[in-house]
């Protein structure tokens, strides 16, 4: 088979796979939807708004490995297809991003994509995405806002990936997550940040 071809195979397992959407299918098994409740999102913040403390560790879980998971599986299996310094691996490294905030599943809604992007960051450079874990915990226990840690520690992820010498295809992933993640999807709750509005961890979205 082509090398295109496996690409383009590898690439839609890999959406379908990231598109799952766990804290969703929680949500209904729970009677509650959460794409109608709280900050709409899917993701585990929402989770923990909407259902409650274990069951946002559980989305938190599924979401992180969703990212990670198919990434490690295409960089140890499909390496040559895909090399990791390729441009075509940078947009694989964004495709469960994408595929968690626009889930086919569930007419292309989602979530933010952090906990994802930290699973697709765990794949590509584990000491990098530890030191945005302690940066995002840092940050959410000293404002009690959630959004604020990945607001903070998401820009830093190119930095990281820079001094821990990984190809411009890796660093270019940190920036444009950060684009996408912080500046797009979380652009709403900056708003609220600024203007005093924003939930903490645990409250309910007013308004």
């Amino acid at each position: 088979m082509p090398n295109f071809l496996i690409a383009i195979f590898v690439f839609l397992v890999v959406y379908l796979v990231a598109a799952m959407p766990f804290g969703y299918w929680l949500g209904l098994a729970f009677g509650k939807d959460l794409t109608k409740l709280g900050s709409k999102s899917t993701g585990a913040t929402n989770a923990l708004r909407v259902l409650g403390k274990w069951q946002a560790i559980v989305v938190l879980i599924l979401d992180i490995a969703k990212g990670l998971v198919p990434v490690a599986l295409v960089e140890i299996n499909f390496h040559e297809v895909i090399p990791k310094s390729s441009w075509t691996f940078l947009f694989l490294s964004m495709l469960p991003i994408i595929a968690h905030a626009k889930s086919i599943y569930i007419g292309f809604k989602g979530g933010k994509s952090s906990a994802t992007g930290l699973g697709v960051l765990l794949a590509l450079n584990p000491i990098a995405a530890i030191i945005t874990v302690i940066i995002w915990i840092s940050t959410v226990k000293i404002s009690k806002y959630s959004s604020l840690g990945s607001i903070v520690c998401i820009p830093l992820v190119p930095l990281w990936l820079w001094l821990f010498h990984e190809p411009l295809s890796v660093i270019s992933f940190g920036i444009i997550a950060f684009i996408y993640i912080v500046l797009i999807k979380h652009r709403t709750n900056i708003t609220r940040l600024i203007a005093g509005t924003e939930p903490k961890v645990g409250e309910s979205l007013k308004g």
